[in-house]
């Protein structure tokens, strides 16, 4: 009888308050559920907003830094071959002084043997006689 009665009510659009209370129960859980989905989707989409402007801007800082990594490639190129440069004037440098040091013992020795040739000559004039030996 109870569910004949209750088909009834159904039949008119009614239901007995027990169940309209649990259905407004369920109801208002759901919209609280609804509202904290739609409050957390907010976030997200703020903080996908936000996620959106920083990765511009790094993709932006990169193209800066690549565009001036760019830049430094033809400097690092010149300072690599101005080492090279210098490396080989020192090479070059080093090279000359060793063979200027040579050279100079060579002088030094080329010095000593004039002044001893100068000293035999010196000595073999003084001892000639001064005369040419003809009476006069």
């Amino acid at each position: 009888m109870k569910i004949l009665l209750l088909r009834l009510l159904a039949a008119f659009g009614l239901a007995p308050a027990r169940v309209v209370a649990t259905q407004a129960r369920l109801i208002e859980e759901l919209q609280s559920g609804s509202r904290a989905w739609k409050t957390k989707a907010g976030e997200a989409l703020a903080q996908a907003k936000a996620l959106e402007r920083e990765l511009t801007e790094q993709k932006k800082q990169i193209e800066k830094l690549q565009k001036d990594a760019g830049k430094q490639t033809p400097r690092d190129a010149l300072v690599l071959d101005l080492k090279e440069r210098l490396a080989t004037a020192e090479r070059e440098l080093t090279i000359a002084r060793e063979q200027l040091m040579a050279i100079e013992v060579k002088l030094d020795i080329l010095e000593g043997a004039a002044n001893v040739l100068d000293r035999r000559m010196r000595n073999a004039v003084s001892q000639q006689p001064r005369g040419t030996g003809a009476p006069v």
